[in-house]
């Protein structure tokens, strides 16, 4: 294509967009009174300039499905999702061909092709770049256009070239196609899925499926092809034609994929066409919607909104629409954004507060604007709040601060300085009541052919007949000082400062409570209600519910605190206007509080994000919340008056698509997507995160878990990253849900796999290593502690033996001989008396009882130091005990051992041979036994002794029980269960005596150790 060509071809296309800027100078000053459409200034409209991180020169805009907003230029390429802009780099170096980009184009499957200058192309996927394989010919191509067919194939060319991605390889698009390749130009696809271009002037189509592109008519002088609602049209300076459908197959393309790329001229898919082509920043026209043609004239009334009115800047270079409806205006400084909000703002002066509204017959409102001066009066019609004119009412040139309607329709205004009535177009002034000054009003209501007034601190009046008269309820005080609502026909509701409301009705008074006095405060608005009425204080709203008023509890904190209006639409609805805004409460939400009062009243607030005025004036008398006859609700807040339409609240709610944006640990920074290993010893780390919502990113909350940390979400809010600290080795998974503020949670929660090494001191070996060897040292502890105490033991027994044998010494030695030499001394002496001498008699009785007593005490003392040392053998022991017994009584005795002895505890090792010194002692002195054998069974769980002898024996029953008066075997048997341990006698006459001890070893052994024999 020759240098000529291309000249000529920009010169056409700047001659058109000269002519659409003459176009727009002329009709720019023009006002379209009381269109159907909201003018500029009524969109909730938000800019960002650099300081805010937005790219200066814009040249391409694109939004990708993840709801993510892309800008390219000479600033490289940015995303923005709502809330923050980032400028996108390549994690490997040298990924894009340049620091610029001329295009960008947002891909049906989620992909994003950037075409870079002065040449390259590359594909964006997550957070991967891909160099697209290319042939010689596309990689030296300056692409100045991208576009997506119907099956997915990627469009993509310059003034001269036109090429076609399918199957990972392109085509060249040339005379085989039917095309000339001379001056190409404005690529769309429409919603049939046919390609539309201009090529040297001529209007060229392809439908989907064909090779071959037809001539259809020309492009000369037009300044863009767009598709609206599946249809191509041309745009000129001067009208829009529709472009001839190729083919029959229905509109099935979403008709706002097309929308969602940038372009210096859009029709939105409500039907304003915007443009940049502009004197200064952005103008708009409301275009007949639905489009009848194939012609749509674009002379008449535009638009213009640029920096005086808060536009970035005042050189427009791009407009998008996103996907959900929000319109995007890139400036040379900065970035807008325009979008319907719920509340529309209301034309009103900007110097008026304080308003006074009153439904007006037919739908709309007249609004009393207050004024320290004189107030004004504005009627807005039923869709003023879409692009209308507030019109300007004669007003009674004093201050308004109430405002109403008796039963015959017609306007009343009060204030401090009286009462006027709307007759016409004038008004007829109404005299004050006798004796009240110039008190402000707190509410006007119809009553009889007049109203009925609220004087603060001058009580109720009623205006009836063309007088004053006092108002009073029977058994109430007089005057009544209460705030005033009519519920129709004769019946009307009065709220009182303590809480208390009246209903009045065919003639009788009725009294209601607070259940909660005192929650609310003082009564300052009462609503009549459709179904049942409520009441408002300075810190809450009650609804009457049987028989009493019951305060809400609402949802969101301080939503119904300052509520200065009350509306219940006919679907039940109740809107409340508070310091928050204004609050909508469903009619099954408030059922389902009402039947359980402790759950929270769920609830939908509505601030200036929304579009609300600055939220309701405080302690302001005038109800600030009206409903028109049409069904459109108005609010009244600080700044202005707006309508909202209760059915059309929200657009299709989008859900948000979450994303994990960062990590970070011990300051380093890590890639998000693939699993990422941190060093060792990370204890800490950073999380952040984010959903792309553009049209309202404020209320969207996110919710989070750290699989191995957290067991449940966690809520973070509106707040966008999280951390966590004292974290150990391991694996971790992090999960992250978005909500938007419709309530619309994310499709798919976004993952990040996280693994923490574990250091060598971390590992399991290792720490299986630490308690083994900690086991061991308690181990040690213990076993040191029990030599200690076998150790303090020994020498407590030694001294107790030592002081035995010391006694049993002086026994014998004492004692013992004493009473020995006594019964020689007594027998010499009774020797000497006759045989029949009756005192020798009973003298030898006595020495027989004396050697008895005698032979006890010798076993007393024997048992005393019968023990032997305190290291040495028991059985040995006890061995030697029975040798000095077999000695003195004639029998045999015979020790055996069974198994490996084992040492015994010191108690056990002393009660043990006390037991079985008693058994010994008598086996050989009472049962005469000829022969006795002692068995020791040292087993791994038990030990057990027994001792048997073929002595005389004993009766069964003195063996079970012992004999009256004796302690020996009940003796044993006390020592035995002290022990621990079950002993046995068995013994019949002339059979001899078994005595078997049986207990455990754990208590018996001071050492635990196997028997290296059998058991």
């Amino acid at each position: 294509m020759s240098l000529s060509r291309v000249l000529s071809l920009s010169l056409r296309r700047a001659i058109g967009a000269a002519l659409l800027i003459a176009t727009l100078l002329s009709t720019a000053g023009q006002v379209l009174a009381l269109d159907r459409s909201l003018a500029l200034n009524q969109f909730h409209h938000r800019a960002w300039t650099a300081a805010d991180g937005v790219p200066t020169e814009t040249w391409s805009m694109a939004q990708t499905t993840d709801g993510l907003l892309w800008m390219g230029g000479p600033n490289g390429l940015t995303r923005f999702d709502g809330v923050r802009f980032e400028r996108f780099l390549p994690t490997r170096p040298h990924a894009f061909p340049s620091g610029t980009v001329a295009k960008v184009l947002a891909a049906s499957n989620g992909d994003l092709w950037a075409a870079f200058f002065p040449r390259g192309l590359v594909r964006i996927r997550g957070e991967q770049v891909w160099r697209v394989p290319a042939s010689e010919a596309v990689a030296s191509a300056r692409i100045r256009f991208i576009a997506e067919d119907a099956d997915g194939a990627i469009w993509a060319g310059g003034v001269t070239e036109l090429f076609r991605f399918e199957g990972e390889r392109w085509e060249r698009i040339g005379a085989s196609w039917g095309l000339e390749g001379r001056a190409i130009d404005g690529l769309v696809v429409d919603g049939r899925g046919t390609v539309w271009l201009c090529d040297n002037d001529r209007l060229l189509g392809l439908p989907q499926g064909e090779t071959r592109f037809r001539t259809v008519g020309d492009c000369k002088e037009a300044t863009s092809l767009q598709v609206l609602r599946g249809e191509a049209w041309l745009v000129f300076a001067g009208e829009m034609r529709k472009v001839p459908a190729l083919s029959r197959l229905p509109i099935a393309r979403d008709p706002r994929l097309s929308t969602r790329r940038g372009s210096s001229t859009v029709v939105d898919r409500d039907g304003n066409l915007w443009t940049v082509f502009c004197p200064a920043g952005l103008c708009r026209r409301r275009l007949p919607w639905p489009l009848e043609g194939d012609r749509v004239p674009l002379t008449g009334e535009y638009e213009r909104f640029a920096a005086p009115e808060g536009l970035s800047g005042d050189f427009g270079m791009m407009i998008l629409e996103d996907a959900e409806g929000s319109l995007w205006v890139a400036t040379k400084t900065g970035l807008d954004r325009f979008r319907r909000a719920p509340l529309v703002a209301a034309p009103m002066p900007r110097a008026t507060s304080n308003f006074a509204l009153v439904a007006d017959p037919g739908g709309g409102v007249t609004v009393a604007a207050f004024s320290p001066v004189a107030s004004t009066v504005w009627r807005l019609s039923g869709n003023a709040g879409n692009a209308g004119e507030a019109e300007r009412l004669p007003a009674p040139g004093a201050q308004i601060t109430a405002a109403g309607r008796d039963r015959q329709g017609r306007l009343w205004l009060a204030g401090p300085a009286g009462l006027w009535r709307q007759d016409g177009r004038r008004w007829e002034e109404i005299p004050r009541p006798p004796g009240v000054g110039e008190r402000w009003i707190g509410g006007l209501v119809p009553y009889g052919d007049g109203v009925m007034v609220s004087f603060q601190r001058g009580g109720v009046q009623t205006w009836d007949d063309g007088r004053w008269l006092p108002f009073s309820l029977p058994g109430e005080p007089a005057p009544l000082e209460a705030s005033v609502a009519w519920a129709g026909g004769d019946t009307y509701w009065f709220g009182l400062k303590d809480g208390q409301v009246l209903r009045w009705g065919d003639g009788k008074v009725r009294r209601f409570g607070l259940t909660q006095p005192g929650n609310i405060g003082d009564v300052l608005h009462v609503y009549a209600g459709r179904s049942r009425p409520l009441i408002a204080g300075e810190r809450g709203v009650a609804i009457l519910w049987d028989g009493r008023f019951v305060p809400l509890m609402a949802e969101v904190p301080e939503a119904l605190a300052g509520v200065s209006g009350i509306a219940e639409t006919a679907t039940g609805d109740l809107w409340l206007n508070g310091r928050k805004g204004a609050v909508h409460v469903r009619r099954d939400a408030l059922r389902a509080y009402l039947a359980d009062p402790s759950q929270p009243l769920k609830m939908e607030v509505l601030d200036a994000l929304d579009g609300h005025p600055g939220g309701a004036t405080a302690f302001w008398p005038q109800p600030s919340v009206v409903e028109g006859e049409d069904g459109r609700l108005w609010f009244a807040g600080t700044t202005g008056v707006a309508s909202l339409d209760p059915q059309r609240l929200r657009g299709t709610p989008v859900a948000p698509v979450v994303r994990i944006t960062g990590l970070r640990a011990h300051g380093v920074e890590y890639t998000p997507g693939a699993p990422v290993t941190l060093p060792k010893n990370t204890e800490m780390m950073e999380l952040r995160f984010s959903a792309a919502n553009l049209a309202m990113p404020e209320r969207v909350s996110f919710r989070y878990r750290l699989d191995g940390i957290d067991t449940r979400w966690r809520e973070a809010g509106v707040r966008r990253e999280t951390g966590y600290n004292s974290l150990g080795p391991g694996s971790y998974r992090f999960h992250i849900l978005a909500i938007n503020g419709d309530g619309v949670v994310a499709d798919e929660e976004a993952i990040q796999d996280i693994v923490i090494p574990a250091a060598w001191y971390q590992t399991v070996v290792f720490q299986l290593l630490c308690v083994a060897a900690a086991l061991a040292t308690i181990w040690a502890l213990h076993r040191l502690r029990l030599k200690q105490a076998a150790r303090r033991a020994r020498e407590k027994m030694r001294t107790r033996m030592a002081e035995r044998d010391r006694i049993a010494r002086e026994l014998h030695d004492t004692l013992l001989q004493g009473v020995q030499g006594l019964i020689l001394r007594f027998e010499a002496h009774s020797a000497q008396l006759p045989a029949e001498h009756p005192v020798r008699a009973a003298i030898d009785a006595d020495l027989v009882m004396a050697d008895g007593v005698l032979d006890e005490s010798r076993r007393r003392v024997m048992s005393l130091r019968g023990s032997a040392p305190l290291g040495a053998s028991l059985p040995r022991a006890l061995e030697d005990i029975a040798s000095q017994l077999a000695r003195d009584y004639d029998g045999e005795f015979r020790l055996e051992i069974v198994g490996q002895e084992r040492p015994l505890r010191a108690e056990v090792r002393d009660e043990l041979r006390l037991i079985f010194g008693e058994a010994l002692l008598n086996a050989f002195r009472h049962a005469r036994a000829g022969r006795i054998t002692m068995t020791w069974r040292f087993g791994w769980w038990r030990l057990r002794i027994e001792l048997r002898d073929d002595g005389a024996g004993m009766p069964v029953d003195l063996a079970a029980t012992g004999r009256h008066g004796h302690m020996g075997l009940a003796s044993m048997r006390e020592r035995a269960q002290t022990l621990g341990a079950s002993l046995r006698i068995e013994s019949a006459p002339e059979k001899g005596t078994t005595v078997a001890l049986t207990m455990r070893a754990a208590k018996a052994y001071s050492t635990w150790r196997a028997p290296p024999g059998p058991t």
